[in-house]
């Protein structure tokens, strides 16, 4: 029996910086009709092209992390390898000049990465996405939602399930300024700098070190104080300049040179050596959308709209919306997809229950089917 298994397996891979999508091409698979014409009513459609109902997307994936280290150079090591974005320093990203030098900038640009949606399945009424959902890429791995969108006649609706794939935190060692658990065992926060605060500003926001700290801090990043065995935020680092941080913050109570200050310790996207299983259903009676993630379902909606549900006579595409962009900020405006497909599925009928290890999909419901894997000897 067939199970989907990491290690030497081959998945279809879509490296980080690739331009690369997998075409379904209507004209080689559906025979034209008697007016010798593609794409009108009367060619001898079938499979996808000829679905008119209820269906299920299904894929097993590996999505890689598209922001990168923003410049920190203590990561654990399997945010060095081949499956992250090159990391920009904020030294860098603040000059113009070696930010043009950079191939990974004209790539994809730092402020796009924040919310960057990259495309597992695109057509014109139906696209299956992951959206990034971070705040800024400075020790900050992707983390990603499930986005499903779907056309009814002239209405399409958007579906976003909240965040389901997520890195961990990384440090495991604890000192005194290292605070809280997760889930995993590792400290959530630790002491940011060795500067001691000289004063703060309560109703400015302004915190002033009595060193140089623009190494330190950057711009969107939370900062905390220590709350008994928890933390407290003080706000978020809107700028950085000198031995002065600006905060956008409601924090009223006081810091001082007794006051550490602390940040989230570094993540590691432990999620780019581990295989999702993520799926969309659409029931075309009850208009009722759904995103499931590992076999259990996150998200649902209702669509607005009556008109019936078909797929239209055209090419389909895979790890991007089919663009084929080789401009500045190309990953934008493909939807780009980095990371790896295992297997992908389009069935008839709104599933509910799912094989999570490896679709398999029963073959009177397959309206297409990829396996990318191949099984080891």
């Amino acid at each position: 029996m067939y199970r989907l298994l990491t290690g030497k397996q081959r998945s279809l891979v879509f490296p980080v910086m690739c331009n690369a999508f997998v075409r379904i091409d209507y004209s080689d698979n559906i025979p034209r009709g008697e007016d010798g014409v593609y794409e009108n009513s009367d060619d001898q459609t079938y499979g996808l092209w000829n679905h008119k109902d209820s269906f299920t997307i299904e894929t097993t994936l590996t999505p890689y992390d598209i922001n990168g280290p923003g410049g920190i150079t203590t990561i654990p090591s399997v945010t060095a390898s081949k499956k992250m974005m090159d990391g920009i320093s904020r030294t860098t990203l603040n000059d113009a000049t070696e930010r043009a030098k950079r191939p990974s900038y004209k790539y994809l640009k730092e402020a796009d990465k924040e919310d960057y949606e990259m495309r597992v399945f695109h057509s014109s009424k139906v696209k299956l996405s992951l959206v990034n959902d971070t705040e800024h890429t400075v020790n900050n791995p992707s983390k990603y939602r499930v986005k499903f969108e779907l056309t009814l006649g002239s209405t399409n609706q958007t579906l976003l399930s909240p965040v389901v794939i997520s890195p961990i935190f990384g440090k495991s060692s604890a000192t005194d300024n290292t605070v809280g658990f997760d889930y995993n065992g590792k400290y959530k926060y630790e002491e940011a700098t060795t500067a001691t605060i000289s004063s703060y500003t309560s109703l400015l926001k302004l915190i002033t070190f009595d060193a140089n700290i623009e190494s330190d801090f950057h711009e969107g990043q939370e900062l905390f104080v220590r709350n008994g065995f928890g933390v407290t935020s003080v706000g978020k680092v809107d700028t950085v300049s000198g031995t002065t941080v600006e905060l956008v913050s409601s924090y009223s109570g006081t810091l001082d040179s007794t006051t550490p200050i602390l940040i989230a310790t570094t993540k590691n996207p432990i999620y780019t050596q581990e295989v999702h299983h993520i799926a969309a259903t659409y029931n075309n009676l009850s208009k009722v959308m759904k995103i499931y993630y590992g076999g259990v379902e996150v998200a649902s909606t209702e669509h607005t709209a009556t008109d019936a549900f078909a797929f239209d006579k055209e090419d389909f595409y895979l790890g991007s919306n089919g663009t084929s962009s080789t401009a500045e900020d190309s990953a934008k405006d493909n939807n780009q997809f980095m990371g790896e497909l295992h297997e992908f599925a389009i069935v008839n009928g709104a599933s509910e229950v799912f094989d999570t290890a490896s679709l398999r999909p029963r073959y009177a419901e397959t309206l297409l089917y990829f396996r990318f894997e191949e099984v080891d000897a």
